[in-house]
């Protein structure tokens, strides 16, 4: 009996120390996406730093959209801001971002895009 008892401590302690170790070979999360440094990388060249456009970008593109803008602002959702990267209904000018961000990073940049208005308003 104590022999059985034995055997089947033993086989319970593997089970454990196997398990914990299987625990802990797991690979962390990978870290959120960071929205600010995703949006200077690809986006602010055309779309500024803060939201607002640079003026050369306003002469050669003059329907760019001021993301900052108050008005635009309280129109947008961080769906509709991942349509537009996406490329749904957007203009010729505007390309696809589905190439370059994955669907996480899209949202990422949708909060940033999102505080611009409280953050950097006109």
């Amino acid at each position: 009996m104590n022999r059985i008892l034995g055997t089947l401590a033993v086989g319970i302690c593997t089970s454990l120390v196997l398990a914990a170790g299987a625990a802990a070979q797991q690979p962390a999360a990978a870290p959120a996406p960071d929205g600010a440094a995703l949006y200077t990388r690809l986006c602010s060249n055309c779309h500024g730093k803060t939201g607002t456009p640079p003026e050369a970008m306003k002469r050669l593109f003059p329907a760019i959209v001021v993301l900052s803008d108050s008005t635009l602002q309280a129109s947008l959702t961080a769906d509709s801001i991942v349509a537009v990267l996406l490329g749904v209904g957007t203009g010729k000018h505007k390309k696809p971002f589905s190439d370059r961000m994955s669907h996480e990073e899209m949202v990422a940049v949708a909060g940033y895009v999102k505080a611009f208005q409280a953050t950097h308003g006109p």
